[in-house]
């Protein structure tokens, strides 16, 4: 059984391909699906997406993208706050929450606040966080130290896509509790991609889609979704040198420890 850890299923080019994109996930062994949120919006579509892939176990997390961090964050954040006080029951983690300096450089100062203020809310909820970083690991590391001294090391949760080099492995490691999610991008340019998989710890590995982005070598020019998820774990399983039924087991405990 394989946990797609980080899924966008409420996406309108899987919802619509609903029967066979859940049909193909279960052929594939994915049995359970983790949603990021992003934004105020996605809140209702997640909860639709538990009805709409009714055999797949779905679970939802909690945040704000930092690509939709804008003028009105604040009160988006106000908003999906009170959701999580609404049901606190529904959600597993605050995600997907991070930097992003790919697109706009300009808003990092909101960024980082409200990163922030999600990774007290983390830490006020006892629940992981799922982190996006691009092109911002230089910026996203000192904000992380300080929030881990200043929460006493009870910050956890992982890296989602992760894209990090053994650098950026060995600073986060030292964090604490933090993983490495693992996708499509790893089947790209395996001489670049091989030696990093080798250096995460075994037991801080995470494997996801990140559908419909980031389509694994093997579907490229298709939607992602969580079937492809796959391609990954045979990857995975090829760089490490073990059998798949073996990684499965793993990295279903690796999920349970972080996410429960």
């Amino acid at each position: 059984m394989w946990i797609d850890t980080h899924c966008h299923l409420y996406d309108s080019s899987l919802v619509e391909r609903q029967q066979e994109v859940q049909q193909r996930a279960l052929d594939a062994g994915i049995r359970e699906i983790l949603l990021p949120n992003i934004d105020v919006q996605s809140v209702p579509k997640m909860k639709e997406a538990v009805d709409q892939f009714p055999e797949l176990t779905v679970r939802q997390m909690i945040g704000l993208h930092p690509c939709y961090v804008k003028e009105d964050y604040k009160s988006q954040l106000d908003t999906l706050k009170a959701a999580y006080e609404f049901e606190p029951d529904r959600f597993c983690a605050v995600g997907e929450i991070g930097l992003d300096l790919y697109w706009d450089k300009t808003t990092l100062d909101i960024q980082i606040d409200a990163l922030n203020t999600q990774m007290d809310w983390s830490v006020e909820w006892d629940l992981p966080i799922a982190l996006h970083v691009r092109s911002s690991f230089k910026e996203l590391f000192p904000v992380l130290e300080a929030a881990q001294e200043r929460h006493g090391g009870k910050l956890r949760g992982v890296f989602h896509c992760f894209s990090g080099g053994k650098k950026q492995i060995n600073r986060a490691l030292r964090l604490g509790e933090f993983y490495f999610g693992l996708g499509g991008v790893i089947t790209y340019n395996r001489s670049a991609t091989d030696p990093v998989v080798r250096a995460i710890p075994q037991d801080r590995i995470l494997l996801e889609t990140d559908a419909p982005y980031l389509t694994p070598t093997s579907f490229k020019g298709q939607k992602n979704e969580p079937a492809f998820m796959a391609e990954v774990a045979q990857t995975v399983a090829e760089i490490l040198e073990m059998d798949e039924a073996e990684l499965a087991s793993k990295l279903a405990a690796n999920t349970r420890n972080l996410f429960g």
